[in-house]
């Protein structure tokens, strides 16, 4: 069983139906609801890079096809959600999904639907960087201990000098 942070959630209907979270290690999973039980949810995991979760809530990629065909071997698994705790707790193979686990083929993610509501309180900071060096900047931003991915909702609460 593998601890689970959540990162993010994108799609909320009476519970979270798509996220993203992260392991110790960094690891980020994006996760889709595919079943409800009084013991729990469970979701569809994969383990994505920043750059295909990105294309992903960028409206580049099908949900479905993240999926399909993941970046690497073994990166499939049951995610649950209990009591507060989220883990990811068993390797899938790809002969092991079925059409009950998977998302409908055709959902691409808009931006447009993130919520403000959806974004924990958090503390504004003014940071002194010149706006030319965006490699400071983003070293900065994940010193912070933001993600990359909460870049876009929190960098109107930066001020850039």
């Amino acid at each position: 069983m593998r601890p689970l942070t959540l990162i993010d959630t994108l799609e909320y209907y009476d519970v979270p139906q798509i996220l993203t979270a992260a392991d110790a290690t960094g690891t980020r999973y994006l996760c889709t609801l595919y079943e409800q039980t009084s013991d729990g949810h469970r979701y569809l995991g994969v383990q994505i890079s920043e750059p295909r979760l990105m294309a992903f809530i960028g409206g580049q990629l099908d949900l479905r096809d993240a999926y399909q065909h993941p970046e690497v071997e073994n990166a499939l698994y049951v995610v649950k959600v209990h009591d507060e705790t989220l883990a990811a707790t068993r390797i899938l193979q790809p002969s092991d999904l079925t059409e009950a686990m998977l998302p409908e083929a055709g959902y691409y993610f808009e931006a447009s639907d993130l919520t403000d509501e959806a974004d924990p309180a958090t503390d504004t900071y003014q940071l002194k960087v010149p706006a030319r060096d965006r490699i400071t900047f983003s070293t900065l931003i994940s010193r912070m201990g933001w993600p990359a991915l909460s870049l876009r909702k929190t960098v109107g609460k930066v001020a850039v000098l």
